[in-house]
């Protein structure tokens, strides 16, 4: 059935719903499973979705970002047997960047435009499909839902919150959540978390808005009402420190939002974002200052009634290129130079991995993943070269980490522009305020996969593609890494040598994380793929086969 979220129309819906291949399938049961009887998880569930195999109910599959499956029956010595159970066409035709969600048999996703699909896992058919239709700033892009106590939670290109029920698809709340929708909205998927001294459950997300003249904040929301509970503001106002990193009134535009998923330790309750860039994105003389906190990996402690600033690290101050952290931040126990150490890995678009210690902040390791050029200048009134593009080093969907190889795999790309500077900056609501023009492309646009060894800092391998690489990673305890390219290839590596393993043409880019998941002694591995959105460049053919979801499974 297809909801709408402001027609309130009920409608059945035929023909959407793509051919279910039936495939004879056998393996082990899952590892840690939880008990999944309900339409969605409740909130004790989302403490151990790291280690719950059968199911998938976190972008970053637990609370550390790091997309690794301990145990599957998907090995190096049968990957290549990996072959489609079957192919879900979403209807909303755009570039999906969406994690799917999986619990209880169905897998939740959205596209493009704020649609969400309830699928069978089973067959591939519709369960129900909510519509929506919400006013683009810019760009369409949506990375997921929460599941929580019967509900399923999108935040909206519009500003909205909206919680769905998840038997039906229908509206159960629909809150407008932006102080200001002509430049701010939300890509990003909320996060169910316990706060444990309110005893209140919360849905924690951050906004988006760092090219429109908005101001980022992460804010708590109430997941029975919708009704916020709290909010801390990327760029520190008056009175508030760091408010003079920001010269003049420049901080009132100031931008710094939060793209993508945070982390959260929930044993500290210290909750784990990158502020993204600063505003006006390529003109600097406009906000003299180091502008924090844009460009910053923020920890902060949400354990209490208000949240706290516990720590900041700054990678780049008073960025001019639009080269912020949107990389996932990653939670991990790893040995560097033989000794344990609790850490938190980032990435970000000028092409540089971040290795910070998770407790302090202070940092351990910096690595160049991408090629760089001319990173010292700013955008000139003539235009001038730099590298990487707005598009290029470390995307949105990050990376993973393997504990028994101490290897952190993560795709990055290179790309080079030509910058320009407008002399005059003016804020306009609904438009761009970017103090500049978008760069253009310059040269080929190319990437690889990163294999970076924690203990040594360097890389242990590295694939390198024709076009550039944000399909983000996953890693199993089997030894494989599996990641998605632009050329349409969904592929799988041998953790250990990096060695192609196996491939997949699903006909579209891929610029969506895979997930993978155990249902019925099955394990399935999926993928979302679609045009290639904000990761077009000149060498990807604008022709493709669509936007879809396909499920992957061992044949026998």
């Amino acid at each position: 059935m297809k909801q709408s979220r402001r027609g309130g129309r009920v409608e059945i819906l035929s023909g959407v719903a793509a051919l279910a291949i039936a495939v004879g399938l056998a393996g082990a049961a899952p590892a840690h499973a939880q008990d999944a009887s309900g339409t969605t998880p409740t909130i004790k569930n989302y403490t151990q979705a790291h280690a719950d195999n059968s199911s998938w109910i976190l972008t970053g599959k637990g609370y550390d970002n790091n997309r690794y499956v301990a145990d599957t029956t998907i090995t190096p010595d049968n990957v290549k047997s990996l072959k489609p159970a079957w192919t879900f066409k979403i209807d909303d035709n755009g570039p999906i960047e969406a994690t799917p969600m999986v619990w209880n048999g169905t897998i939740f996703i959205t596209s493009a435009h704020d649609h969400v699909y309830a699928v069978d896992v089973k067959t591939g058919k519709l369960k129900w499909e909510f519509q929506d239709n919400p006013h683009v700033i810019a760009f369409a892009a949506n990375r997921g839902v929460a599941l929580l106590d019967g509900k399923v939670y999108i935040g909206t290109l519009d500003g909205h919150l909206v919680a769905l029920d998840a038997e039906t698809g229908k509206t159960v709340f629909d809150v407008l959540a932006v102080a200001d929708p002509t430049n701010s909205f939300y890509t990003a998927v909320p996060m169910p978390y316990h706060n444990p001294t309110t005893g209140k459950d919360e849905l924690l997300l951050g906004v988006s808005n760092g090219d429109w003249g908005g101001v980022g904040n992460i804010s708590a929301f109430d997941p029975e009402t919708g009704k916020r509970l709290w909010q801390f503001d990327t760029v520190p106002g008056v009175g508030q420190k760091g408010h003079n990193t920001w010269s003049g009134d420049s901080w009132k535009q100031g931008g710094a939002a939060v793209w993508t998923q945070m982390a959260l330790d929930p044993k500290t309750g210290i909750l784990y974002a990158n502020g993204g860039n600063p505003q006006p994105d390529f003109n600097g003389p406009a906000r003299l200052g180091s502008n924090l906190y844009s460009d910053s990996l923020i920890a902060l402690d949400i354990s209490g009634a208000k949240p706290k600033l516990a720590w900041y690290h700054q990678f780049i101050a008073h960025d001019t290129h639009d080269w912020d952290p949107v990389m996932p931040p990653l939670l991990f126990t790893g040995k560097v130079h033989g000794q344990s150490m609790n850490l938190v890995a980032d990435g970000d678009k000028a092409g540089n991995f971040w290795l910070l210690n998770s407790q302090t902040g202070q940092l351990v390791n910096h690595l160049q993943i991408s090629m760089q050029y001319n990173q010292n200048s700013e955008p000139s009134l003539k235009g001038n070269y730099a590298c990487p593009n707005t598009n290029g080093g470390v995307e949105f969907n990050g990376g993973s980490y393997d504990p028994q190889t101490n290897l952190l795999y993560l795709p990055s790309s290179n790309e080079c522009g030509f910058w320009r500077a407008t002399k005059q900056v003016v804020y306009i609501a609904g438009q761009f305020y970017l103090g500049g023009a978008f760069p253009t492309f310059v040269g080929p646009n190319t990437g690889q996969m990163n294999a970076i060894d924690i203990d040594t800092g360097v890389f242990a391998w590295r694939d390198h593609d024709k076009l550039p690489m944000a399909g983000g990673a996953l890693s199993t305890g089997s030894g494989l890494v599996f990641t998605g390219l632009l050329n349409n290839d969904f592929v799988a590596y041998d953790a250990k040598s990096g060695d192609k393993l196996w491939t997949y043409n699903t006909g579209s880019p891929i610029i969506a994380p895979p997930i993978l998941f155990n249902q019925d002694g099955t394990d399935y591995v999926a993928v979302a793929s679609g045009p290639a959105g904000n990761q077009q460049v000149p060498e990807i053919p604008t022709t493709n086969a669509g936007t879809m979801l396909t499920l992957f499974a061992v044949s026998h």
